[in-house]
């Protein structure tokens, strides 16, 4: 696995996703996009997919695990490997464009919102 932090910080990164898990008393994760329930490994790849931070909770989706980062609460999401290539057809509900999540790296955990780094719309952008 590796992460868009610094290098060396994989380790540490992984004892936070699994801290977060356990508190959350969860040993698997859902695809914030199709539901599937992805089972977590204690080593890397954690899941099949990619995992990311929000900073907000998305009320559409409702697997999410809260934790807290340097002192903020936020939000622990999967997108599995299916949706992030294309095999399940994500499509915007505002707009109808379809989602690609193929330049995502598998394995990687984000500390960004990967839903609302792009957004397809004016409409996703003013949701915000």
């Amino acid at each position: 696995m590796e992460d868009d932090a610094q290098v060396g910080q994989g380790e540490d990164l992984r004892k936070f996703i699994l801290a977060a898990l356990s508190a959350s008393h969860r040993n698997v994760v859902n695809c914030a996009l199709c539901h599937r329930a992805l089972p977590v490994f204690e080593q890397f790849p954690l899941v099949d997919g990619t995992l990311f931070l929000s900073p907000s909770r998305h009320d559409e989706i409702e697997y999410d695990v809260p934790c807290h980062l340097q002192g903020r609460l936020m939000h622990l999401y999967a997108v599995c490997v299916d949706c992030l290539e294309g095999v399940h057809k994500i499509i915007c509900i505002k707009c109808k464009s379809r989602w690609d999540g193929s330049w995502h790296q598998l394995g990687t955990m984000y500390t960004y919102d990967i839903l609302a780094a792009s957004p397809c719309c004016q409409v996703s952008i003013l949701d915000k």
